[in-house]
């Protein structure tokens, strides 16, 4: 009977995760299978597959938006405020937990209080700032306010940094490295999964932004994807439905293909970072 009951609950926990996998994975699925419809097909039941595969509409989103531009602005921007950031989160991180020092915790106090700070109330002081320095409506100044977006970044990695084994690092002090040699060589490769999960949630928080960019780039020339796809769909969205549909499936494509390449690492980093920190 016990085993009755146990082997009756393992099917509904399987018939529940699959059904949550599929409320999740048909939003996608209908988004890119819409993308390769003909006009006329618009007009019948939305459920109803395309006839064929019309990537035209890609074609011609291409063609009536600046939407080459704005990836490779997002493509810019993203890799190089991922690259600032993910210094600063790496190297102060480690300072703040691991070199123990009279300020360190206040520190790290001060970097983590901007985790609940709702980010439209420093969109006046940011855009002064970046005014005052004169790179406002610059990729410039939106790499500036992303690649200093550390909060979270500096959470997670002094999680995985607190648990590094002292006896680990105290042994290679031993045997001569110094702290340089020591944070390369054990550290580093130690919390490879933090540094992962880390760079994940920069790329998504950049790439997916809408309100940051939109604030400080008014020239169509410097916007980035999510801005540019508003535009496109205050021009587009209802006369030409398949462009419609072929523009966003272009702007989640990375963030969706990065995350199926690294969910593991990522839900692993997550994990350990939250209990360990």
């Amino acid at each position: 009977m016990g085993k009755c009951r146990k082997i009756i609950g393992q099917s509904f926990m399987k018939l529940f995760i699959a059904a949550i996998f599929i409320l999740n994975l048909y939003p996608f699925l209908w988004l890119f299978l819409s993308s390769l419809k003909k006009d006329y097909e618009y007009a019948r039941p939305m459920y109803m597959l395309p006839e064929g595969l019309y990537f035209q509409n890609y074609v011609n989103a291409i063609k009536v938006s600046n939407v080459g531009l704005m990836f490779k602005n997002t493509v810019i921007v993203t890799f190089v405020s991922i690259l600032a950031a993910w210094i600063l989160s790496v190297t102060l991180a480690f300072g703040v937990t691991r070199m123990k020092w009279r300020f360190s915790k206040a520190v790290l106090l001060y970097v983590q209080i901007g985790m609940f700070i709702p980010p439209f109330v420093l969109l006046l002081p940011l855009f002064l700032t970046l005014q005052s320095l004169g790179v406002l409506n610059t990729l410039f100044g939106l790499v500036i306010v992303f690649g200093s977006g550390i909060s979270m970044p500096v959470y997670l990695l002094s999680g995985f940094y607190r648990y590094v084994p002292a006896e680990i690092m105290e042994a290679s002090v031993i045997d001569g490295c110094n702290i340089y040699k020591m944070f390369f060589k054990i550290v580093m490769p130690m919390s490879l999964n933090g540094y992962i999960t880390v760079i994940m949630l920069i790329f998504t928080g950049i790439w997916n932004d809408l309100l940051i960019s939109q604030t400080f780039v008014s020239s169509n020339s410097k916007r980035m994807l999510q801005a540019g796809l508003v535009m496109f769909l205050d021009a587009w969205g209802g006369r030409d439905w398949g462009s419609t549909f072929a523009v966003i499936c272009i702007s989640i494509f990375p963030t969706v293909a990065l995350y199926l390449l690294l969910n593991n690492k990522i839900i692993d980093g997550l994990a350990a970072g939250a209990v360990k920190g």
